[in-house]
């Protein structure tokens, strides 16, 4: 119960983001900036809670997915006063950055909810792509677009490889929601391989030490059967702490 709690209010997902947001001022040798790492923290929490707060009821659903149903309106409220305190966090260190709030708010509404189009994520072959490229052109834009153009499309792999695992543990619920993903037409052991391949371009163009140490973990979430998304949202601020002790 304890984990589905936080899974519901994002906090593994914030990790996540906010560790590829300190990798990526790290592979362009920036100083870290807390306020914005604090922002990039509570702006996930907030998109990811409200996306949660759309959850569909279904016979697949995981105990998160019942917890959302049942707390929808309660998630609504903590998701908008997370992301209006990332607005606040951000207009304190540069203006400019609100529009990245928006920006995320939207990108979420496309990924989640039909509009004019139908959500992106039941387009079968965008879904993990738009959530990875998402999260590594968000940290790239809080760092300034500092790194080179191939090093963010090293991140954007990482990050695309990271969300088509994630999916391997939400296949019998996406499915049965109405989405279909390349998890659950490709089976387990093909799109671990898969994820294996995009990690690997990913390694040569991210670097070293963070994507030889992002290749070294690659298969730990094996180790954590019951819960391999949790791993997966984690490794990248394990990387980053292997990093910084080296």
């Amino acid at each position: 119960m304890a984990m589905a709690w936080l899974t519901v209010l994002g906090i593994p997902a914030a990790v996540y983001v906010v560790g590829i947001t300190a990798l990526v001022f790290n592979a362009s040798e920036k100083p870290q900036q807390p306020l914005l790492l604090i922002g990039a923290g509570l702006l996930s929490l907030g998109i990811y809670m409200f996306h949660r707060s759309n959850a569909a009821p279904s016979s697949q659903m995981q105990e998160r997915h019942r917890l959302a149903l049942k707390h929808q309106k309660v998630l609504f409220r903590f998701s908008a006063f997370c992301i209006f305190l990332s607005i606040c966090l951000f207009a304190i260190y540069a203006p400019i950055l609100i529009f990245l709030s928006v920006a995320s708010m939207v990108g979420v509404i496309m990924y989640g909810r039909k509009c004019i189009l139908q959500p992106v994520r039941n387009y079968l072959y965008v879904k993990p792509f738009a959530v990875g490229v998402s999260i590594a052109l968000f940290a790239w834009t809080l760092s300034g677009f500092s790194n080179s153009i191939l090093v963010v499309l090293g991140f954007m792999l990482l990050c695309s490889s990271d969300a088509l695992l994630c999916d391997l543990s939400d296949r019998d619920y996406d499915e049965a929601t109405g989405c279909t993903t390349l998890a659950k037409n490709m089976g387990s052991w093909t799109t671990w391989l898969a994820a294996l391949v995009l990690y690997i371009c990913s390694g040569v163009l991210i670097p070293n030490p963070f994507g030889l140490i992002f290749l070294v973990l690659f298969f730990v979430p094996l180790l954590f059967q019951n819960s391999q998304r949790t791993a997966i949202d984690l490794r990248p601020m394990l990387v980053l702490l292997i990093a910084w002790s080296l």
